[in-house]
């Protein structure tokens, strides 16, 4: 009970010390500026489908409210009428710019809770470049995974008789998505933790991969019992929703981190 009293106080201290819901609001802004270009690029590596797209999109009703699907479903109707090579190659290089800077700006936070910014300058952008060429290669992956055609199950257990991978791919799917998150975050953690500290970070990777996931179910379940929000937002409400989702999920996030500080601090209370 004390170890727990002590991980939560830590946590809170970081959190209110650090001023997380300023740095999370920083993302949510970065992020939002690459959602709608991230569609625009998903629909040309989609190999222009508009019925992968649309399946794509089914799938956000388990996370996003219905309003901000019909307003995602509104954008893909006018990509799908209107896209070109220089649609993509626009998409693109606003989303790795976008993302790079919310890349940046998680490593920075991080940085200062740790009170060690390791990465600055020419050597910093390009990590955080990187880090956003992986992360999007994630989300184009998790896709593939999540809507692997029938076909290619019947062939894998055509090679691989002994096993059959159709009755296990409902969960192994989820599985293969979420160690993909797993392993961002815990790379992420680890490369913003100061020079030869010994820190661990998977338990923050941990719980952010299943905050994200968590919260993302009861923030849809929420919003789906309000029906008074479009009155206040008006014709802004699907935006303004998904700004607030990205938001608390820079909170998890920026959490993650701390819970690997508290963690840690915990274990040099308990040498000393």
């Amino acid at each position: 009970m004390k170890k727990t009293a002590f991980v939560i106080s830590d946590l809170i201290r970081y959190y209110n010390d650090r001023q997380l819901p300023l740095a999370s609001a920083a993302l949510s802004y970065y992020l939002m500026m690459t959602f709608f270009p991230l569609i625009i690029c998903l629909y040309t590596l989609l190999g222009n489908s508009y019925h992968r797209a649309m399946e794509v999109l089914d799938f956000t009703r388990n996370f996003l409210h219905e309003d901000t699907v019909q307003t995602l479903k509104g954008f893909l109707s006018y990509v799908s009428e209107n896209n070109s090579p220089v649609m993509f190659y626009a998409g693109l290089t606003i989303l790795l710019i976008s993302a790079s800077a919310g890349v940046r700006s998680m490593l920075v936070t991080i940085g200062r809770m740790e009170l060690a910014h390791r990465y600055r300058g020419i050597v910093g952008y390009l990590l955080s470049l990187v880090f956003a060429v992986i992360f999007l290669a994630e989300i184009y992956f998790g896709i593939l995974v999540m809507f692997t055609s029938r076909e290619l199950l019947n062939a894998l257990n055509e090679r691989i008789p002994f096993l059959d991978i159709s009755k296990s791919w409902l969960w192994l799917k989820y599985l293969l998505f979420g160690g993909g998150l797993f392993l961002i975050f815990w790379a992420l953690y680890a490369v913003a933790k100061p020079a030869g500290s010994g820190m661990r970070t998977w338990p923050g990777a941990i719980f952010t991969m299943l905050g994200m996931v968590i919260m993302s179910l009861v923030f849809s379940a929420f919003i789906a019992a309000s029906a008074r929000y479009s009155l206040v937002y008006g014709s802004l409400a699907s935006v303004i929703l998904l700004m607030y989702w990205m938001y608390l999920n820079g909170q998890i996030i920026y959490l993650g981190a701390a819970l690997n500080l508290s963690l840690n601090d915990l274990k040099v209370e308990e040498i000393v």
